[in-house]
């Protein structure tokens, strides 16, 4: 009896661990279950910053549809609830926001970016732009002669000028298209359908 309880709490364990790993906790999209990608080497990489699981989920649901490979930029020192907590201005998403200086420090690179030739990058809007860990990723680096289209998600602002000053710190070789905005409510069939509309522009 034991013995059978001791492997009851392993399997629960274990389907807890299941479902952490696919999970959605945010409820700015509509999607509850992170998609399986089936890759294909198709030169095509989605990077993404998700401190939460917003762009995270916006970003798996790309890769799916692309049948692109994903990394993500992680912060080498995580970000808590109490440090996106944008209504305080010393939180340290705001603080760092204010500080044209800012590179928050990312545990890994991706290795042979030379496999890919055009690069998603997706992140949250933080105060109208990029959170700043964006411009320490593209600053580590060499994108030279690559497109990259970058996909934000946001409840209220667009793209923006986000997109224009990230820009500005890659080289001319760079080629940016115009990106968007993934909505509040998405679900991973509207992304597949913005993502057409977008190919076929």
């Amino acid at each position: 009896m034991k013995k059978f309880l001791i492997l009851l709490v392993c399997l629960v364990l274990a389907c807890g661990y299941a479902i952490s790993e696919d999970a959605v906790t945010s409820a700015t999209l509509k999607i509850e279950k992170l998609p399986e990608a089936e890759t294909q080497e198709n030169g095509i990489l989605v990077v993404y910053f998700s401190p939460d699981d917003t762009t995270r989920a916006a970003a798996y649901a790309i890769a799916a549809e692309l049948k692109a490979e994903l990394f993500e930029i992680e912060a080498a020192e995580p970000y808590t609830a109490d440090d996106l907590n944008y209504f305080n201005n010393k939180a340290r998403s705001m603080t760092e926001m204010k500080d044209n200086a800012a590179r928050p420090a990312i545990t890994a690179l991706p290795g042979e970016l030379d496999r890919y030739d055009t690069i998603w990058l997706g992140y949250p809007i933080w105060g109208g732009q990029a959170p700043k860990i964006l411009y320490t990723f593209l600053e580590s680096v060499d994108l030279s002669g690559k497109t990259v289209i970058p996909f934000c998600t946001s409840n209220s602002s667009g793209i923006g000028s986000s997109a224009v000053n990230l820009q500005k710190v890659t080289a001319e070789s760079v080629k940016w298209e115009k990106g968007g905005r993934v909505r509040k409510g998405d679900t991973a069939e509207d992304i597949a359908n913005w993502l057409h509309e977008m190919i076929q522009e």
